[in-house]
């Protein structure tokens, strides 16, 4: 079978889905959870067809239409070669590339950033299909790797364009063997109506099933978040069954941007008792994440030299010279990256291998099922919301795709099915339809 095919369509759909209560985020109230479907369809020279696909969250914005009209234009008719990941790097970069540029003229940030990296994702799948093998591993063919997808960003801005090691092989067979990711869990949000006790309840629990990093979200309310942060110190070590170490606990708490500026930012955890350095009387965090808006790199660092508390920046964030200027100014302890929002995995991998090349922690914006594919033997840090048969309350994305990454004791481990290993369900994502 060939590993080659050109691209005859882009079709998209979009899903709705309410919460069954409204969550502030940040300085947001959100009440529904809207996500995108793309699938990419391409046809081999000996006839078969072979797809891939992606989802992403919407926003609230028009993403299936920006898809459509300013981003299928310039993949339909293109051809994709996974004969290896290099060839597979160098024909959907050039997809990527002709998306990009053909757009530039409505953007090449934001919005317009989004639609490329929802198709770019799509053709990755595709192209580990066509491969027969699963993307990580496509992924770490071929010499550096830790080299930049773009001009002005990593390896032109002082970061190591060399390869980060691959996955390790197995002995017998040479082929790449799956490296297992650390991964954290989203664990609760202080809703309306909720008590301290009610969310450190949810958030011990998960504790005790194995999970050792657990991020919360910022409540507007400093006697919760108090209370709350004082119980999570207190208690987290026994739910753990690991000593709190220099003061710092396992728990991530997410701002959303909910703070103006740098003032309001310590005034806030000033009252949180989050201040100084990390130290016995203070409920001192892993790391603080998006306390402002990440243009703000002058404030984050402040922030940061202030609070004696790591930073971790990234959420939405669809310019890589955003990172470069939070990297420049010391404000960015942990990298976050979205993979749909700067621009796929032709944009992604790249970024969190020279992460990684010096030595920083990496982690990613939900999309679990995409992101543990990234960064080789190095992984990036896998960021998941609770993946029962239940569903969560906070996001239904786990109920919307079926396969993806083995998540076990906060660990995700990637798939060895060909692609990226997950298919969107069909009864939410209607995909069949000839655009």
């Amino acid at each position: 079978m060939g590993t080659a095919a050109r691209v005859v369509a882009v079709r998209t759909a979009t899903t709705v889905v309410p919460l069954p209560q409204p969550l502030r985020l940040g300085a947001m109230t959100v009440e529904r959870r809207e996500y995108v479907g793309v699938r990419v369809v391409a046809e081999t020279d000996d006839g078969r067809t072979v797809a891939g696909e992606s989802y992403a969250l919407t926003r609230e914005a028009p993403m299936a239409e920006l898809v459509d009209r300013l981003v299928a234009p310039h993949v339909v008719g293109r051809e994709v070669v996974a004969s290896d990941g290099v060839a597979a790097r160098q024909s959907v970069g050039a997809a990527w590339d002709a998306a990009l540029r053909g757009s530039a003229i409505v953007g090449r940030v934001g919005l317009v950033r989004r639609a490329v990296g929802l198709v770019d994702v799509a053709l990755w799948d595709l192209a580990g299909r066509l491969a027969g093998r699963p993307v990580w591993s496509l992924l770490d063919d071929g010499p550096d790797l830790a080299g930049s997808a773009e001009p002005g960003v990593g390896g032109d801005r002082g970061v190591p364009a060399v390869g980060v090691a691959g996955s390790p092989r197995d002995v017998s067979s040479g082929a790449a063997v799956a490296v297992p990711r650390p991964a954290i869990l989203v664990a609760a949000y202080p809703t309306p109506g909720r008590t301290a006790r009610d969310v450190a309840d949810e958030v011990l629990a998960h504790a005790r099933a194995g999970w050792p990093l657990l991020k919360i979200s910022r409540s507007p309310d400093r006697a919760l978040m108090r209370d709350l942060l004082a119980i999570l110190r207190a208690e987290l070590p026994d739910a753990t069954g690991r000593p709190t170490v220099a003061g710092r606990s396992g728990v991530v708490v997410d701002v959303g941007f909910g703070w103006r500026d740098a003032d309001e930012a310590l005034a806030d955890l000033d009252a949180g008792g989050v201040t100084g350095a990390a130290g016995e009387s203070a409920p001192a965090l892993a790391w603080l994440e998006d306390p402002l808006l990440p243009e703000d790199a002058a404030g984050a660092a402040r922030v940061r030299d202030a609070s004696g508390l790591p930073l971790s920046v990234g959420d939405e964030v669809t310019d890589p010279e955003v990172f470069a200027r939070l990297d420049a100014l010391g404000a960015l302890d942990v990298p976050r990256v979205d993979v749909v929002a700067i621009g796929g995995i032709t944009a992604a991998d790249p970024l969190v291998r020279a992460w990684a090349a010096r030595g920083k922690v990496v982690s990613s914006h939900v999309y679990p099922e995409v992101s543990v594919h990234l960064g080789g033997a190095a992984g990036i840090g896998v960021e998941t919301f609770d993946r029962s048969p239940a569903g969560n309350p906070y996001d239904p994305a786990p109920l919307l795709v079926r396969g993806g990454p083995v998540l076990d004791g906060g660990h995700a481990t990637p798939p060895e099915a060909p692609g990226l290993g997950f298919t969107l369900d069909p009864d939410r994502f209607d995909l069949e339809a000839t655009p």
